[in-house]
Protein backbone atom coordinates (compact mmCIF):
# COMPACT_ATOMS: atom_id res chain seq x y z
CA UNK A 1 0.00 0.00 0.00
CA UNK A 2 2.83 2.52 0.75
CA UNK A 3 4.55 1.68 -2.49
CA UNK A 4 1.14 2.03 -3.89
CA UNK A 5 1.02 5.64 -2.81
CA UNK A 6 4.82 6.36 -2.97
CA UNK A 7 3.99 5.67 -6.61
CA UNK A 8 1.31 8.01 -7.73
CA UNK A 9 2.92 10.75 -4.77
CA UNK A 10 5.71 10.30 -7.84
CA UNK A 11 3.56 10.36 -10.84
CA UNK A 12 1.51 13.29 -9.92
CA UNK A 13 4.47 15.52 -8.88
CA UNK A 14 6.18 14.29 -11.98
CA UNK A 15 3.22 15.86 -14.24
CA UNK A 16 3.29 18.65 -12.05
CA UNK A 17 6.64 19.69 -13.35
CA UNK A 18 6.07 18.48 -16.84
CA UNK A 19 2.84 20.37 -17.08
CA UNK A 20 5.02 23.79 -15.50
CA UNK A 21 7.67 23.52 -17.92
CA UNK A 22 5.43 22.83 -21.06
CA UNK A 23 3.44 25.97 -20.12
CA UNK A 24 6.78 27.86 -19.55
CA UNK A 25 8.23 27.06 -23.06
CA UNK A 26 4.51 27.04 -24.77
CA UNK A 27 3.86 30.81 -23.76
CA UNK A 28 2.96 33.03 -27.20
CA UNK A 29 5.62 35.63 -28.09
CA UNK A 30 4.70 38.25 -25.37
CA UNK A 31 4.29 41.84 -26.60
CA UNK A 32 7.66 43.11 -26.53
CA UNK A 33 7.46 46.71 -26.69
CA UNK A 34 10.87 47.00 -27.92
CA UNK A 35 10.25 44.74 -31.05
CA UNK A 36 6.88 46.98 -31.77
CA UNK A 37 8.59 50.02 -31.63
CA UNK A 38 11.02 49.11 -34.47
CA UNK A 39 8.51 48.06 -37.03
CA UNK A 40 7.04 50.26 -38.99
CA UNK A 41 3.71 49.43 -39.57
CA UNK A 42 2.10 51.61 -42.53
CA UNK A 43 -2.17 51.38 -43.08
CA UNK A 44 -3.72 52.28 -45.97
CA UNK A 45 -7.51 52.30 -46.13
CA UNK A 46 -9.95 52.63 -49.46
CA UNK A 47 -12.73 54.10 -49.23
CA UNK A 48 -16.39 53.60 -51.08
CA UNK A 49 -18.65 55.99 -49.86
CA UNK A 50 -21.75 55.40 -48.40
CA UNK A 51 -25.07 56.46 -50.43
CA UNK A 52 -26.76 59.31 -48.35
CA UNK A 53 -29.35 57.98 -45.82
CA UNK A 54 -27.64 53.81 -46.27
CA UNK A 55 -25.25 51.65 -45.03
CA UNK A 56 -23.67 50.33 -47.83
CA UNK A 57 -20.41 51.86 -47.74
CA UNK A 58 -16.94 49.90 -47.96
CA UNK A 59 -13.49 49.68 -45.83
CA UNK A 60 -10.35 47.90 -47.45
CA UNK A 61 -7.69 48.03 -45.29
CA UNK A 62 -3.94 47.03 -47.26
CA UNK A 63 -0.92 46.76 -44.37
CA UNK A 64 2.80 46.72 -44.73
CA UNK A 65 5.89 46.74 -42.27
CA UNK A 66 4.28 42.65 -41.05
CA UNK A 67 2.70 40.40 -41.12
CA UNK A 68 -0.06 37.94 -39.62
CA UNK A 69 -2.29 40.73 -39.78
CA UNK A 70 -6.14 40.53 -38.09
CA UNK A 71 -8.14 43.39 -38.25
CA UNK A 72 -10.64 45.92 -35.62
CA UNK A 73 -13.23 48.78 -36.63
CA UNK A 74 -14.13 50.57 -33.83
CA UNK A 75 -14.51 48.38 -30.15
CA UNK A 76 -15.22 45.52 -32.64
CA UNK A 77 -13.58 41.71 -32.70
CA UNK A 78 -10.41 41.23 -34.32
CA UNK A 79 -11.01 39.46 -37.45
CA UNK A 80 -8.96 38.10 -40.08
CA UNK A 81 -11.05 39.67 -43.70
CA UNK A 82 -9.47 43.34 -44.18
CA UNK A 83 -13.19 44.88 -45.77
CA UNK A 84 -15.75 45.81 -43.64
CA UNK A 85 -18.90 46.44 -45.49
CA UNK A 86 -22.45 47.71 -45.02
CA UNK A 87 -21.11 51.12 -42.96
CA UNK A 88 -23.17 54.41 -42.70
CA UNK A 89 -21.59 57.35 -43.59
CA UNK A 90 -18.88 58.70 -40.45
CA UNK A 91 -15.95 58.37 -38.59
CA UNK A 92 -14.38 55.23 -37.59
CA UNK A 93 -11.21 54.14 -36.00
CA UNK A 94 -9.02 50.63 -37.45
CA UNK A 95 -6.65 49.53 -35.50
CA UNK A 96 -4.70 46.44 -37.09
CA UNK A 97 -2.21 43.82 -35.31
CA UNK A 98 0.34 41.77 -35.92
CA UNK A 99 1.15 37.92 -35.32
CA UNK A 100 3.60 39.30 -32.41
CA UNK A 101 0.66 41.52 -30.81
CA UNK A 102 2.18 45.04 -32.01
CA UNK A 103 -0.73 46.91 -32.98
CA UNK A 104 -1.29 50.85 -34.87
CA UNK A 105 -4.87 52.32 -34.99
CA UNK A 106 -5.69 54.78 -37.31
CA UNK A 107 -8.84 57.43 -38.43
CA UNK A 108 -10.70 57.30 -41.57
CA UNK A 109 -13.75 59.18 -42.36
CA UNK A 110 -15.98 57.27 -44.66
CA UNK A 111 -18.07 60.23 -46.57
CA UNK A 112 -22.08 59.78 -48.14
CA UNK A 113 -21.81 60.62 -51.83
CA UNK A 114 -24.89 60.60 -54.30
CA UNK A 115 -26.90 64.00 -55.36
CA UNK A 116 -30.44 64.79 -54.31
CA UNK A 117 -33.19 63.40 -56.62
CA UNK A 118 -36.26 65.25 -58.18
CA UNK A 119 -38.60 63.01 -56.42
CA UNK A 120 -36.64 63.54 -53.10
CA UNK A 121 -36.83 66.96 -53.84
CA UNK A 122 -40.31 67.32 -54.14
CA UNK A 123 -40.97 64.95 -51.61
CA UNK A 124 -39.02 67.12 -48.77
CA UNK A 125 -40.41 70.19 -49.84
CA UNK A 126 -43.81 68.59 -49.29
CA UNK A 127 -43.01 67.39 -46.20
CA UNK A 128 -40.95 70.84 -45.03
CA UNK A 129 -44.48 72.51 -45.95
CA UNK A 130 -47.06 70.66 -44.50
CA UNK A 131 -45.43 69.33 -41.24
CA UNK A 132 -44.89 72.81 -39.92
CA UNK A 133 -48.69 72.51 -39.66
CA UNK A 134 -49.39 68.49 -39.06
CA UNK A 135 -46.47 66.91 -38.26
CA UNK A 136 -44.21 67.13 -35.42
CA UNK A 137 -41.17 68.93 -36.87
CA UNK A 138 -38.66 69.62 -33.76
CA UNK A 139 -41.54 70.47 -31.32
CA UNK A 140 -43.65 72.42 -33.98
CA UNK A 141 -47.52 72.52 -32.32
CA UNK A 142 -46.56 71.17 -29.04
CA UNK A 143 -44.86 68.05 -29.89
CA UNK A 144 -41.78 67.19 -27.59
CA UNK A 145 -39.71 65.39 -30.49
CA UNK A 146 -39.18 66.27 -33.85
CA UNK A 147 -39.77 62.82 -36.42
CA UNK A 148 -38.79 65.05 -39.45
CA UNK A 149 -35.82 67.23 -38.27
CA UNK A 150 -33.09 65.62 -41.04
CA UNK A 151 -33.55 64.08 -44.61
CA UNK A 152 -32.49 60.67 -43.64
CA UNK A 153 -35.70 60.86 -41.04
CA UNK A 154 -37.82 61.47 -44.33
CA UNK A 155 -36.26 58.39 -45.75
CA UNK A 156 -36.31 56.36 -42.97
CA UNK A 157 -40.05 57.25 -42.23
CA UNK A 158 -41.45 56.76 -45.93
CA UNK A 159 -43.52 53.55 -44.79
CA UNK A 160 -45.13 55.93 -42.08
CA UNK A 161 -45.78 58.79 -44.48
CA UNK A 162 -47.49 56.28 -46.94
CA UNK A 163 -49.50 54.60 -44.44
CA UNK A 164 -50.47 57.72 -42.49
CA UNK A 165 -50.98 60.54 -44.78
CA UNK A 166 -51.04 58.96 -48.51
CA UNK A 167 -53.65 55.93 -47.11
CA UNK A 168 -54.81 57.55 -44.30
CA UNK A 169 -56.21 60.48 -43.67
CA UNK A 170 -53.92 62.38 -41.39
CA UNK A 171 -52.34 65.55 -43.12
CA UNK A 172 -53.76 67.88 -45.75
CA UNK A 173 -52.36 66.45 -48.71
CA UNK A 174 -54.42 66.88 -51.94
CA UNK A 175 -54.33 63.95 -54.97
CA UNK A 176 -51.15 65.56 -56.59
CA UNK A 177 -49.10 65.39 -53.60
CA UNK A 178 -50.12 61.83 -52.59
CA UNK A 179 -49.03 61.13 -55.77
CA UNK A 180 -45.72 62.52 -55.75
CA UNK A 181 -44.60 60.95 -52.11
CA UNK A 182 -45.95 57.41 -54.13
CA UNK A 183 -44.10 58.00 -56.76
CA UNK A 184 -41.03 58.75 -54.57
CA UNK A 185 -41.45 55.73 -52.97
CA UNK A 186 -42.02 53.39 -55.60
CA UNK A 187 -38.42 54.66 -57.26
CA UNK A 188 -37.00 53.08 -54.15
CA UNK A 189 -37.75 56.04 -51.70
CA UNK A 190 -33.77 57.52 -51.15
CA UNK A 191 -32.37 61.05 -51.33
CA UNK A 192 -31.24 60.09 -54.56
CA UNK A 193 -34.52 59.04 -55.89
Amino acid sequence: MHFKNFLLTTVFSTLLIINACKDKTEDPKPNNSTNCDSKNITVNVSIDSASKCSSNGKLAINVSGSTGFTYQLGTGSFQADSIFSDLAAGAYSITVKDFEGCTKTVNVTLPSSGVYGAKFTIVNNIITTKCNQICHTAGVGGATKGIFNTDCDIVSRKALIKTKAVDGTMGSLNSTEKQQITDWINAGGQITN
